[in-house]
């Protein structure tokens, strides 16, 4: 009989130890279901340079490839970052060299949604090989804080001296400097500014007294970008990249304001 009891009692426990141990098991199986966060932008590039025109053509897509919608962040206008390197030597830093709006942009992107980016520099590359590194600016919310990279190469051939015609020579003419797409304009405290617009790019250079000043473009009523430059010897030089092309006939307007001076406005187009 006390067998029996005892018997009854050890299997007892032996069923209540396994119950806690299922118990136990629980919280891992919780673990194992948790949703796992969103994946970054895809980043895809291309990059190709004309020696002719002496421009540098990129194309940069970026895409969601998470299956539900993403909200996506840029600290400013610039949508990527871009390099240019010779080697060790840096001939083009995109975020250096142009001016950004530095408003948040957010935005919902859409499963396997894809946006594309199309720049054109005016750059000039000597004859040599390249390496051109992307840096995607995207933030998604909820993703890894983890940068999206893509790196192309770019040979840059040396430019064939031209073809000898005939032998009889000829009195050499005087090289004539090509027109500049619009004169150099003065205006205030700024004199000499030249004012050249590519596409949705546009490269100012000119010369002041001041030491530094802020500058804006805008069509009098809707403004494109703002921004502010230093002035080094004398002499000042910049780069405007807008959000879209202008539409074709639309009148630009750059005013440029020294710390506590008069605005000085010039035409863009």
């Amino acid at each position: 009989m006390k067998k029996t009891w005892l018997l009854a009692i050890v299997t007892a426990m032996i069923l209540v130890v396994a119950a806690c141990s299922k118990e136990e098991a629980n919280p891992s199986d919780v673990d194992d279901t948790a949703s796992t966060p969103p994946a970054l932008l895809t980043l895809d590039t291309d990059v190709s340079y004309d020696a002719e025109s002496k421009q540098l053509s990129t194309t940069v897509s970026m895409t969601n490839p998470n299956k539900e919608p993403v909200k996506v962040t840029f600290n400013s206008s610039q949508r990527f970052q871009m390099t240019v390197m010779n080697g060790d030597t840096t001939v083009f830093d995109y975020g250096s060299e142009y001016m950004f709006t530095e408003s948040i942009i957010e935005e919902t992107w859409e499963p396997g949604e894809k946006k594309v980016f199309d720049e054109v520099f005016p750059l000039t590359l000597e004859a040599g090989d390249y390496t051109v590194d992307f840096v995607g600016l995207a933030q998604v919310d909820g993703a890894p804080e983890m940068a999206v990279t893509d790196q192309q190469t770019l040979t840059v051939e040396a430019a064939e001296p031209p073809a000898e015609e005939g032998t009889s020579e000829e009195p050499a003419e005087e090289p004539t400097e090509e027109p500049s797409d619009q004169p150099a304009q003065t205006n205030g405290a700024f004199r000499d500014v030249a004012i050249k617009l590519n596409g949705n790019a546009i490269d100012v250079s000119g010369y002041t007294d001041v030491e530094e000043f802020e500058w804006s473009v805008s069509d009098g009523h809707n403004l494109y970008a703002q921004g502010a430059a230093e002035v080094t010897s004398g002499g000042f030089t910049f780069g405007v990249l807008l959000d879209e092309e202008p539409p074709a006939g639309k009148t630009l307007f750059l005013e440029m304001t020294p710390i506590g001076g008069d605005v000085a406005s010039f035409r863009i187009q």
